[in-house]
């Protein structure tokens, strides 16, 4: 009989089908691992202001010569007011006026290309430092202040 060869068939074709439907309902139930996604690392959220960029900071002084002079002029509201500065070693004179009503004169120390001046009763004072060729710093006289950058020059006082 020759019954088989068709028997044999379906059987192998049942097998087959019922082999490959296991292996279908065995990976639904079991889903191998998918590769994971990849993400950018969040930013951390941030509360502060943006940065601010210090202030740039000024070179170092530079020391005084043996013996050095400098003169600025400063406007004031009645004209200008002359300053003259002498340094001398470590030891260093200011003397300001503007021909009417101020007249002051300051004397103190010149270390390591810093000025720091004051008058006989402390009401007035200058600090300043050395920069390049210059003497960059403030003039207080009393209650008003002024801003100065004293170049090289003759003085006339001293």
């Amino acid at each position: 009989m020759k019954i088989n060869g068709p028997i044999a068939t379906l059987g192998a074709v049942a097998f087959l089908g019922g082999g490959l439907w296991l292996v279908n309902a065995n990976e639904q139930s079991d889903p191998a691992p998918q590769p994971a996604a990849v993400t950018a690392p969040a930013a951390a959220p941030t509360n502060t202001a943006p940065a601010v960029r210090p202030a740039p900071v000024p070179p170092a002084p530079l020391p005084f010569g043996a013996q050095e002079d400098f003169v600025a002029d400063l406007p004031i509201k009645s004209g200008n007011l002359a300053l003259e500065i002498r340094v001398a070693g470590t030891k260093a004179w200011a003397y300001a006026c503007d021909n009417e009503d101020i007249e002051v004169w300051l004397s103190g120390s010149a270390v390591n290309g810093v000025l720091d001046l004051a008058s006989a009763d402390k009401l007035s004072r200058l600090e300043g430092s050395h920069r390049g060729n210059t003497v960059v710093g403030n003039l207080r006289l009393g209650e008003k202040s002024w801003d100065f950058t004293a170049v090289p020059g003759e003085t006339s006082v001293f």
